[in-house]
């Protein structure tokens, strides 16, 4: 899984100060962890999720008073059934009236192969996804139709943007490889 996280801080009001909230990839689910500072607290926790950033929905909820007086209290919540291919925000409502920051995180899911390429077909830019949640360098070599070398790059991300505006329209045949490991597809480029 790809993710891409962003901040939107400072667009909600925010009455019960959080210590931090995040959100990562874990087994292709949402990990949302957030802490109540400590003397902060709220009655219930509901945790609300977006495609948008602006229609938020109930995806969980943690009941009673949340939050102590005398320290920092973290919490954690798994969303089993996550956007994917999109971003997807999430907020907390802490209590009645009080809001967290939104946060964002996009899931990206691969094909059989093990990656996917975004758009498809590209026109300008576009980007080729795999995994590599251990930050390993990956090199990507990409080939036209005649085998010759046309592009590479190296990355410790798990994505290699690609700018094909001056590349011709057609099918090309792209290497992934990290040590023993390689992973071959094709990309489209249309104009």
């Amino acid at each position: 899984m790809v993710l891409v996280l962003l901040n939107f801080s400072g667009l909600m009001a925010q009455d019960v100060d959080l210590a931090y909230f995040n959100a990562s990839e874990n087994n292709e689910e949402v990990l949302l962890k957030w802490a109540i500072s400590k003397g902060e607290t709220c009655n219930g926790i509901l945790i609300t999720r977006s495609s948008d950033a602006i229609n938020f929905e109930a995806v969980g909820q943690i009941e009673g008073v949340c939050g102590s007086p005398d320290f920092q209290q973290p919490y954690t919540f798994v969303d089993t059934s996550p956007l994917q291919n999109t971003i997807a925000y999430y907020r907390l409502e802490l209590g009645i009236s009080s809001f967290s920051d939104i946060i964002s995180i996009e899931l990206v899911s691969k094909n059989e192969k093990g990656y996917q390429v975004r758009p498809q077909p590209m026109n300008n830019n576009g980007k080729v996804y795999f995994d590599n949640s251990t930050g390993d360098e990956w090199i990507l070599k990409v080939f036209n139709i005649n085998a010759q070398l046309i592009f590479e790059d190296k990355t410790k991300n798990d994505f290699v943007e690609l700018n094909t505006r001056d590349w011709p329209p057609g099918l090309f045949v792209f290497i992934l490889s990290s040590g023993s490991t390689n992973i071959q597809g094709k990309l489209m480029i249309s104009k």
